[in-house]
């Protein structure tokens, strides 16, 4: 039935023929209300926390590893300069850097604000879980975010809505859709020689950081979140949850010790969302923008990244007993949306609307 109707919705669409040129047309009046052809460009933001606790109201845990640059990016897009409707107080930012021959370092991460704190890991493993543990003890907040790639840029309502958002549910888990910077996925722009220059020369055509919701109008959806805010996310690469939520369903997986901690980010997505007591919440007038930095999945090209994709799959259907599939909680969509969104907004459409069609009964 629902398809007949769908069906019988896009049939109508497209015979439904133009308006004769010959329609009468009313006369303009005088002093007739006028059309307002769109919003300010103001996004609005949530209202303020309420100050009163000496514990900020969410803990960032951002990890990073070989990539200074980009890295530092990231953490400006969390300063409180830079965020939109937030104190100092009501937030803080764990910079955990595991040991490279490339390190940020202390001075160049907590130079963003006092409320960042900065440690150097010295891992045995390629992996980000053991670093993550670890700040999700050291965090003051009651609930965490985690970022578990450093070279994602942020928008600047992601903390005033964040923390708003904690009030919608008992359980929220609250997930930012990604994006990558560039107009492809930066694993097939790479082979056309896309680079930390060309990215560059992007952020400052529309000259970031003045307008973080600028962001969108240099990027495309990153693969996890291709099919757009309608269809099910696979993961998000800023996501938050209660630390009771994330003691309860066992924190990042150990085993997850594939390089980049292969899809153990996926996987605490997953756990999360799929709990009976969570409601997910996407804030889909905010975005994470994945920066160039020759990473592990979007810096390898040929057999080299299919041989560490391989690895990965093996190893969460080695521990999970099944390949991964997105959970299929329906999401509460939370937020404002940017003019620059609005492609975004209209390809979401697009492809849950194909979907309903191919598959509904």
């Amino acid at each position: 039935m629902f398809k007949k109707i769908l069906r019988r919705l896009t049939s109508k669409i497209a015979s439904t023929p133009p308006s004769p040129s010959t329609t009468i047309k009313p006369a303009k009046l005088p002093f007739a209300p006028r059309p307002r052809p769109r919003f300010s460009p103001r996004i609005p933001m949530p209202k303020a926390p309420v100050p009163g606790s000496d514990r900020p109201k969410l803990s960032l845990i951002v990890i990073i590893y070989n990539m200074p640059d980009q890295a530092e990016k990231t953490l400006a897009s969390l300063a409180v300069d830079y965020q939109r409707n937030v104190r100092t107080e009501d937030y803080e930012v764990l910079v955990m850097e595991n040991n490279s021959g490339n390190n940020l370092g202390q001075e160049r991460a907590i130079k963003h604000g006092s409320n960042f704190r900065y440690y150097l890991r010295h891992e045995t493993e390629p992996t980000p879980i053991h670093a993550i543990n670890f700040a999700v003890q050291e965090s003051r907040a009651d609930f965490i975010g985690i970022i578990i790639d450093g070279a994602r840029m942020l928008t600047p309502g992601v903390v005033s809505y964040t923390i708003a958002a904690l009030a919608i549910a008992e359980q929220p888990v609250i997930c930012v859709p990604g994006y990558h910077l560039g107009a492809k996925l930066q694993q097939e722009a790479m082979q056309e020689g896309y680079d930390e220059t060309h990215e560059q020369m992007l952020l400052d055509s529309i000259q970031w950081p003045s307008d973080g919701y600028r962001l969108f109008e240099i990027s495309c959806f990153s693969g996890t979140s291709s099919g757009g805010y309608f269809k099910p996310l696979s993961e998000s690469n800023c996501l938050c949850m209660s630390k009771q939520l994330y003691a309860e369903i066992g924190g990042c997986d150990k085993r997850f010790n594939e390089t980049g901690g292969g899809q153990v980010n996926l996987d605490l997505y997953k756990r999360a969302s799929e709990r009976d007591n969570t409601t997910l919440i996407a804030l889909i007038g905010e975005g994470s923008f994945h920066q160039f930095h020759g990473g592990i999945t979007t810096g390898q090209m040929g057999e080299e990244r299919i041989d560490t994709m391989r690895r990965h799959f093996a190893q969460y259907a080695s521990i999970r007993g099944e390949a991964y599939i997105p959970p299929d909680k329906r999401p509460i969509l939370f937020g404002a949306i940017a003019d620059s969104t609005v492609p975004f907004i209209m390809n979401s459409a697009n492809n849950a609307f194909h979907a309903l069609q191919n598959e509904a009964p």
